[in-house]
């Protein structure tokens, strides 16, 4: 009987794995070999085979391609259970394939072409399909772990804030301009809203729909929606509805011809500028708290560290508009509804396995700022030893200065830390980046020498063979955040994405969302593109992302092991799950009888009732 993962014996396997794969890169950069020479006896060349032995050949370079793949070592200790589950996602896939994407009429591109439906293709294009999957479905209840790259202000959908805001009788709407309908929506949809908690003595009173009205002067929010039907040329739609979508991208703003990763970024950062007045107040902060912690528990995520943004232009408004709380109020708001929500799961005899705080603040600061932000991230790790996770700068990588500007000033923080006895690990955006030679580029190299823990993103990396080697010597993790990276422009595709030929290399990765609530995704749709974008992934390459997610979380072993025996518990039901509901399709790996699926729509249906709320617009 396998070992539960809980287990002292098994969480030493873990740390064994670990090490093994930290000792096969520091052999590589000391030797510039990269492939263990064990695995190389023997010859593939071609000098000689013939057509006899060519089959032989070829299926042993196979094989040990795939001893060295990173999910060699779950596939190798699968058990029966999971690698009949395993077979049958694979049948999922090529059901879904079949009966989803091949009988959805195709799509029209350059000059009347058509092009088939496909899993991997455009994520926003896909949006229609892919609560239709049996794989989303089955992404959905996957128990994952740990979620370690979490934008704070963006992680639910837009709805949930601007349901919140409606009951604010201090909430204020601003615009760079007027919106008139005599312009045919132009205004409407080039106009950049910002929302506000404001006193009295703040206001600037104007009408956002009125030809003088003046940039950034203030409405109040009700008097809008009223407003709005009265002034909106388009029919059928909402202040709700259009308040959405000018809150997320659409499929033309990610992959229109002529748009860049720059301008992805102009729209992602007006996005976060509106959505920033829609959070930043003391009862939206704390039901939005509440809120995500229930969502994580629907997404099957058992832990996760969260980043938000401790600046003194950042913090909260009272609702009254009456003053502000400051960094230590913003802690002590999450600590309270974190603490209350662990336990009342834990009183229902269940298990959470909590929140810890990335310290965040912008990279665009100067050095100065930076040193002082830093000053205030020990303070508090010393007040709240359990609450924070470590430190990072964030923003646009390429509009903020380079990780080496601060060089000096995270330098002398780690000693710091050292000095006090604390351990604040550096977890660092870089690499989120196409650039290739720049500075922003060359991000990947200060992050290895400053000693990071984790890196943000990552899709550099690949780019720099020799800092890969020394990141995986020295347990270097990446947090992978694919569909966020699609649309802001570095792939097209999620196929053609970086974490492939990371993962060749058994660069230790995990799988998260990033801006969920701007890219109208989850990590469950993450989890889904991760799968879809690489035609062998399957069951044992998320089981592998999962673990590499809790074995890098900044836990401390106890809690490491109490979320290692939770998670073993939740992938046995998962796997029982997952083969009661689609077991009848076991052996169909080929495409199959339509009479036969077609038997599951009412389970289909039923999902989409399922998501309900989480996904918005499904």
């Amino acid at each position: 009987m396998q070992e539960p993962f809980g287990s002292e014996l098994l969480r030493r396997r873990l740390r064994q794995d670990s090490e093994q794969d930290m000792s096969a890169a520091r052999g590589a950069v000391d030797s510039h070999v990269t492939i263990p020479q064990h695995l190389t006896d023997g010859q593939d060349g071609d000098a000689c085979l013939d057509r006899a032995t060519y089959p032989a050949a070829r299926a042993r370079v196979l094989a040990r391609e795939r001893a060295m793949g990173f999910d060699a070592r779950c596939r190798a200790r699968a058990t029966p259970l999971e690698a009949r589950a395993n077979r049958l996602l694979v049948a999922l896939r090529r059901r879904d394939d079949a009966l989803v994407y091949a009988c959805a009429a195709p799509r029209t591109g350059h000059a009347g072409q058509t092009h088939p439906r496909f899993a991997a293709d455009h994520f926003l294009a896909n949006l229609d399909l892919v609560p239709d999957t049996a794989l989303f479905d089955v992404a959905c209840h996957l128990p994952k772990g740990a979620h370690l790259h979490i934008h704070y202000n963006a992680c639910l959908p837009p709805a949930v804030l601007l349901r919140l805001a409606r009951g604010m009788e201090r909430m204020f709407v601003t615009s760079d301009r007027a919106l008139v309908p005599d312009d045919d929506g132009a205004s409407f949809d080039g106009c950049e809203l910002q929302f506000s908690i404001l006193g009295p003595d703040a206001e600037r009173p104007g009408d956002i729909f009125a030809h003088d009205y003046t940039p950034r002067q203030t409405m109040r929010f009700s008097d809008f929606l009223d407003s709005f039907p009265r002034h909106y040329p388009r029919a059928n739609v909402t202040a709700d509805r259009w308040l959405e979508q000018k809150l997320v991208f659409s499929e033309d703003e990610a992959y229109g011809p002529l748009q860049t990763a720059d301008g992805a970024w102009q729209k992602f950062n007006g996005r976060t500028r509106m959505m920033k007045g829609l959070f930043n107040y003391e009862t939206a902060y704390r039901t939005y708290t509440r809120l995500f912690l229930e969502d994580l528990a629907r997404d099957g995520i058992l832990y996760a560290e969260i980043r938000p943004n401790f600046m003194r232009s950042n913090q909260l408004y009272r609702d009254d508009g009456s003053g502000t709380i400051d960094n230590r109020g913003i802690m002590r708001i999450l600590i309270d509804v974190v603490s209350r929500f662990r336990a009342e799961v834990v009183a229902r005899r269940g298990f959470f396995g909590g929140v810890k705080v990335i310290y965040c603040t912008p990279r665009v600061f100067s050095p100065d700022e930076i040193g002082a932000a830093l000053e205030e991230c020990l303070e508090f790790k010393k007040q709240w030893p359990e609450w924070i996770a470590g430190f990072d700068l964030v923003g646009e990588e390429s509009k903020g200065r380079p990780l080496k500007d601060f060089a000096g000033e995270l330098l002398d923080f780690k000693h710091r830390c050292a000095a006090a006895g604390v351990e604040i690990p550096l977890l660092l955006h870089c690499g989120e980046t196409l650039e290739v030679g720049s500075a922003t580029d060359g991000n990947v190299v200060d992050a290895l020498l400053l000693g990071a823990r984790r890196i943000g993103h990552g899709f550099a990396l690949a780019r720099h063979p020799h800092v890969m080697q020394q990141m995986k010597a020295r347990g270097v993790c990446l947090e992978l955040c694919p569909i966020s990276n699609e649309i802001l422009g570095l792939t097209p595709r999620v196929g053609g994405h970086a974490m492939y030929a990371l993962l060749a290399n058994n660069v230790h990765c995990t799988v998260n969302s990033d801006n969920g609530a701007l890219f109208r995704s989850t990590l469950s749709h993450d989890f889904y593109q991760v799968m879809v974008g690489k035609a062998d992934m399957d069951l044992y390459g998320w089981k592998q992302l999962v673990l590499w997610s809790m074995e890098h979380a900044c836990l401390d072993e106890a809690e490491r092991g109490a979320m290692l025996r939770e998670w073993e518990r939740q992938w046995d039901e998962f796997l029982e799950w997952m083969l009661g509901r689609y077991g009848d399709c076991e052996g169909d790996v080929e495409a199959g009888d339509e009479g036969e699926w077609e038997e599951k729509d009412e389970k289909k249906r039923e999902f989409r009732i399922e998501l309900g709320g989480r996904f918005p617009g499904l």
